[in-house]
């Protein structure tokens, strides 16, 4: 037999009876994860949490055979906040806010496609370098090792060092596409090699 969920406690009459503050707990934060999706606003989606508990503590007489009390508040939330939603986007003011903020967010993800096009193809002509010349390169922007750090683990002198890093970053600049040489420059100065 199934044990009994610890969200709930079996009355002397065996009706289900739901500890709201332990549901509360456990499931706020997720809530308001989902919620902050649909809405963009903290506060907005801190009352629709405390909205969909409120509903929830007013229905949960009226309710029985439900198998996912958690499946159950997340719809309640959404549909509190996509019906929030839709009387927001009625005003001129969120309707400007929501296309402003998915705007910029289709200018994230570019963004985001773009450097991880660039780390590929960096990784490729990366490992078409000289050996010694990859190995000097990885070091110095994969394990952040100074030029003399190199040079000691490697029994090679700092000015060799210094060489083999320019030259690397000569060939990476003239191998990868020129659509992207400006953030060449970006991540190899950052070191952001994924």
């Amino acid at each position: 037999m199934p044990r009994p969920s610890t969200h709930y406690k079996e009355s002397a009459d065996k009706i289900a009876v739901w500890d709201i503050s332990a549901l509360y707990e456990e499931h706020w934060e997720d809530l308001f994860k989902q919620t902050m999706r649909i809405l963009l606003d903290e506060d907005e989606a801190a009352d629709v949490v405390q909205q969909t508990f409120l509903d929830l503590l007013e229905m949960k007489e009226k309710i029985s055979g439900i198998k996912s009390i958690k499946s159950f508040l997340f719809i309640m939330s959404r549909n509190i906040a996509f019906k929030k939603l839709r009387r927001n986007l009625a005003n001129t003011k969120y309707l400007n806010f929501y296309a402003g903020h998915y705007k910029e967010e289709s200018a994230i993800l570019e963004e985001w496609i773009v450097f991880k096009e660039l780390n590929q193809m960096l990784q490729i002509e990366i490992d078409k370098l000289p050996a010694k010349m990859k190995e000097v390169f990885i070091l110095s922007r994969n394990f952040d090792l100074s030029y003399i750090e190199i040079a000691q683990r490697l029994s090679i002198s700092d000015k060799t060092v210094k060489k083999q890093i320019s030259n690397a970053i000569k060939i990476l600049r003239l191998k990868v596409d020129k659509r992207y040489q400006p953030l060449l420059l970006a991540l190899v100065l950052t070191d952001i090699l994924f």
